[in-house]
């Protein structure tokens, strides 16, 4: 078919989402990290996870392809203010955080929970039931919590309680090494691990928050890219609307 001048410049205008003819983008660099079920290693050596399926998909539907780049969490927030990684997975929505970057619309919904060994003795019934206990209180480094529960971590007397872990993969040994009475995080995760590892068995002590998570892009990819964050959120959209995105949600029963 041959396309006059006028109609080829229309062309990347009737088709939203797509690049143009010739045009290759070069892919979007996103990490990853052990954070199973929505982030893992295969035994292929390749992410997987619910949120590297459901990102694929809105990926593609957004004429966006993915790298995923294997690093801790803690570290993915500095490589994303450097420009050194576009994207990350699973992000809170915070207010500090959009001097280095901007939030897509929320892709899924995380628990937050306090989790402890099972059969512990005087479960809290609140997370200030815990002040003044002879307790430690494990979190995540770089993980930024609902407000809510922010809220009451601020408490001296809860504050004063937690203990940084430096990887996602360490809370379950920290809790059955007794490094720590609790964890704080997604249920969802420690609660897998402990399935899949032999060892003492782990409960939901007390649920905190259910909190929506987005895509968070680099600022300084935006920078080159002004409209990366329409085309990213205009694919989650086309993605939701696939049988496909279902399909995978129902592989992961609860998210």
């Amino acid at each position: 078919m041959r396309l006059r001048r006028r109609d080829a410049c229309l062309l990347p205008l009737a088709l939203p989402g797509v690049p143009a003819l010739g045009e290759e983008r070069a892919p979007l660099s996103i990490g990853w990290s052990d954070y199973p079920p929505f982030q893992s290693r295969s035994a292929a050596g390749t992410p997987q996870g619910l949120d590297v399926e459901l990102l694929e998909l809105a990926a593609q539907a957004a004429g966006e392809r993915l790298q995923w780049s294997r690093r801790p969490w803690a570290r993915q927030l500095p490589d994303i203010a450097q420009g050194e990684l576009d994207l990350m997975a699973s992000a809170t929505h915070m207010p500090e955080r959009l001097a280095f970057g901007d939030f897509t619309q929320s892709y899924r919904n995380e628990r937050v929970a306090l989790l402890g060994l099972a059969g512990g003795a005087s479960p809290p019934r609140r997370l200030a039931d815990l002040k003044g206990r002879a307790v430690k209180v494990g979190v995540i480094r770089g993980v930024v919590f609902p407000l809510t529960v922010r809220r009451e971590l601020e408490d001296p007397g809860l504050a004063g309680l937690l203990v940084s872990l430096h990887a996602n993969d360490l809370t379950l040994s920290a809790l059955r090494g007794r490094r720590v009475d609790y964890i704080i995080e997604d249920p969802s995760t420690l609660l897998h691990r402990a399935a899949r590892e032999p060892g003492e068995a782990v409960e939901v002590v007390l649920e905190l928050a259910v909190s929506p998570v987005h895509l968070y892009v680099s600022r300084r990819t935006l920078g080159r890219r002004p409209d990366l964050l329409q085309r990213l959120n205009l694919g989650l959209q086309r993605a939701r609307q696939q049988p496909e995105w279902n399909r995978v949600l129902a592989r992961y029963p609860g998210h």
